[in-house]
Order: C-alpha cells, then structure tokens, then sequence
C-alpha cells in the first residue's frame, strides 16, 4: 500500500511539475525574433508605424490596436524590433489603478515573481519563463509598465548548437 502511494505521489507532483513548465514563444500570435515585414495574423500582414513619441528605438505601434489585456485597460503597446528587424521586446503602459490587476494575470499565468527591487518610485517584479523575461513596474504614481524581453536568439543558438551531427 505504501508503494503504490508513493506511486501516486510522484506522479502528482511530475503531473504538477510539467503543466508549470510554461513556454512563451510569441506576443499575440507574433513570435519572438520573426521579422516585423513578415509578421501575419489570420492571414493579415500587421501594419507597423513607427511610434515618433518613444524615446526607445526600433519602436513601433499597430494602428487600432487592441489595448487591453484581459479585463486590464492599456495607454500604450510598443512593439519593439532590433536592428535586423527582428521581434525581441514588447514595452506596455497603463494606469495606476489596474497595477493590481496586471499583477494577478501575471502571477496566474506564471506563477511567483522571482525577482523585487524598487528604484525611486518604482517597484519593480520580474517573471523569469524560461527565454522570456517579463518585469512589471509599479510607480508610486500615474502608472504601471510591463516589459516583455525574449532572448530567443540565446534560444535558437541553443537548440542548434544541441542538435549538431558533425560528430
């Protein structure tokens, strides 16, 4: 009988282990490192503008978008691309008051923050999900900002640089 618990027991918790085992491989069907003259969704090329109020370069807007994310409102959406043109950044704004909320959809989607710092006025949370860093900033005032950083070129170096057949 203990056996076949301890059985059960591990299973649970490799069950529990693996669906925490999350993967972000895109923002809005867009996926990191795709290049911005490429990028589709439902068979629609996504417009880009240059957003010429950013002090960030390589930062873009898509005209009409939708800003929210879940039930939270949003003031800003920048999509960011590195000088080849790749996608590797998302930079999002928005009220003070739906700081709070944005933390909840944050933490339910993936878990405890890992890191807390606070710089100022600010405090600052970040999610680590495997190439993708995820940092909510809380100002004391105004508003909150999230950046979503991928290093999917780490990423990409590493599944290439595992598969090699030369020897």
């Amino acid at each position: 009988m203990k056996k076949l618990f301890t059985v059960f027991a591990l299973l649970f918790f490799a069950a529990g282990a693996f669906a925490q085992e999350t993967n972000v491989t895109s923002f809005r069907n867009m996926p990191w490192g795709a290049f911005r003259d490429s990028l589709y969704v439902k068979d629609k090329k996504i417009e880009f503008v240059k957003d010429k109020s950013s002090l960030t370069k390589n930062a873009y807007i898509i005209p009409n978008d939708d800003m929210s994310i879940g039930n939270v409102k949003l003031n800003k959406i920048n999509y960011i691309f590195n000088d080849e043109g790749r996608f590797i950044k998302v930079y999002i704004e928005g009220p003070k008051e739906q700081s709070e909320q944005m933390r909840f959809i944050l933490d339910y989607k993936f878990g405890t923050f890992k890191n807390e710092s606070r710089v100022d006025n600010v405090s600052y949370k970040q999610w680590l999900v495997k190439d993708v860093t995820f940092t909510l900033g809380e100002y004391d005032y105004l508003k909150f900002e999230v950046k979503i950083e991928s290093n999917w070129q780490a990423s990409e170096a590493y599944k290439k640089n595992t598969s090699v057949d030369d020897f």
